[in-house]
């Protein structure tokens, strides 16, 4: 439903084949959110239950699957705390993305199923969380165009 587009693409530009696609268990799911306290949204449960374990060349190299969830909000405040961020993270921030360990990506639990996304990136003198995707389903969907834009210029060197 809200990864629709995502799929399509991620298989038309062959970024993931169909057994590549490894997504979690419902019992998983609802393990991490009892752990956690919270109810994830809609769009980000589809997207663990599609692929939160694997999703072929799609995301490596990102701390962004099932094993590394529990962790990220603890990398997320280290990467904060070391660069002296202003802003802590709000209480009911998901860190759902991690990339190299100096930037990462969230979304509040209580914006909604398919809800905005915010990110820190070392280096770039933020003072506040930037708003980088109006919805979760647009992050990935910019993030398949970011793979094939990469896989291209690999293609044409």
């Amino acid at each position: 439903m809200y990864l629709d587009t995502v799929k399509q693409q991620l298989q038309q530009l062959g970024l993931v084949q169909p057994d590549e696609l490894v997504g979690c268990t419902a019992s998983e799911i609802n393990k991490l959110e009892q752990e956690l306290g919270i109810s994830l949204p809609k769009a980000y449960q589809e997207f663990i239950l599609e692929m939160g374990h694997g999703a072929g060349q799609f995301l490596r190299g990102s701390d962004c699957f099932f094993k590394h969830l529990p962790y990220l909000r603890e990398w997320a405040i280290e990467l904060l705390e070391e660069n002296n961020f202003p802003k802590p993270l709000p209480n009911d921030a998901f860190i759902f993305f991690m990339h190299q360990g100096y930037q990462f990506s969230f979304f509040l639990v209580s914006e909604g199923d398919d809800p905005p996304i915010y990110s820190y990136c070392e280096g770039e003198n933020q003072i506040q969380f930037t708003k980088s995707n109006a919805k979760f389903s647009e992050f990935l969907e910019q993030e398949v165009e970011i793979h094939q834009k990469y896989l291209c210029s690999l293609a044409s060197n």
